[in-house]
């Protein structure tokens, strides 16, 4: 894998695994039932060790959510990215390991060799698919997590959000406020931008043919909202914001509307946060 492949990979897994709702809206926009996002903690661990899983899962009706989690075993098929299609498509199999239920769980890693989940990507990283199966009661929806299993170098850890920000035209950013969401109305146009804990980025070494050195992570935030638009669905270090529009998908005069961030290294680091916009007239 490249630098970046990992977590490309995560991106439009995520969209194909959990994409609901009509084909014409991206899957930026969140209708009906969604896996967003998984986080463990710690990302990173070595088999035997413990990690806490934890699910970021919606439902727009409102309905109850079960989810259950297994580590799939299987090996990757060569040149069909990391996880094998049979996670998804056989059950039981003696390859899909119970690890527990609910919407956070915290399980020991399988004894597995890493090395059946090889090649290795560029940062010598190895990964160990985790099927979050998701419940609702219009159906199921599966999601995969790739966990990084620990190889003998300092250990990857989670990127931390630390807010959500309106940047204004003029002046400083201000924080939004999880617990008072943020008035706005139809046709508004609010740019928007995630940041990152200083230590979030951290280094680690590289291996390419014929060149070896010590690279900065990058982080990226996707967005996820249950009404309106986004002009970019992932942001980074390039492209730090994202327009939210009121243009569409609008919810009734009072009603809240929900905005998710989720951010990601690129070593299988996951952090996200909810804050809220509220619509008036």
């Amino acid at each position: 894998m490249t630098r970046l492949s990992l977590f490309s990979w995560l991106i439009l897994g995520a969209a194909f695994l959990c994409a609901c709702g009509t084909s014409f809206d991206p899957a930026s926009f969140v209708d009906g039932m969604r896996v967003l996002a998984v986080k463990a903690e710690p990302p990173e661990v070595a088999p035997g060790q413990a990690t806490t899983l934890t699910a970021l899962a919606v439902d727009t009706s409102g309905a109850p959510i079960q989810l259950s989690w297994d580590a799939c075993t299987e090996p990757p098929l060569p040149g069909k990215g990391p996880v094998n299609p049979d996670c998804f498509v056989l059950d039981p199999a003696p390859y899909l390991l119970p690890l527990g239920a609910g919407p956070t769980i915290t399980a020991d890693v399988p004894q597995v060799a890493p090395a059946i989940f090889g090649p290795p990507d560029a940062s010598g990283g190895l990964y160990l698919p985790i099927r979050a199966r998701a419940r609702f009661a219009s159906g199921l929806v599966d999601t995969a997590y790739l966990l990084r299993l620990a190889n003998g170098t300092a250990p990857n850890h989670n990127p931390r959000l630390t807010g959500v920000f309106v940047v204004p035209a003029t002046g400083s950013p201000v924080a939004l406020d999880e617990a008072s969401p943020l008035e706005v109305h139809a046709g508004d146009r609010i740019t928007l931008r995630a940041q990152f804990s200083d230590d979030s980025a951290e280094t680690y070494p590289i291996v390419l043919p014929g060149q070896a050195s010590t690279v900065t992570e990058l982080l990226r935030a996707s967005w996820f909202a249950t009404g309106g638009s986004l002009s970019e669905a992932v942001t980074g270090e390039l492209k730090p914001d994202t327009i939210w529009r009121a243009d569409k998908h609008l919810p009734a005069t009072g009603a809240v509307i929900d905005l998710y961030v989720v951010g990601r290294d690129e070593r299988g680091g996951t952090d996200f946060l909810h804050r809220a916009l509220v619509l008036r007239p």
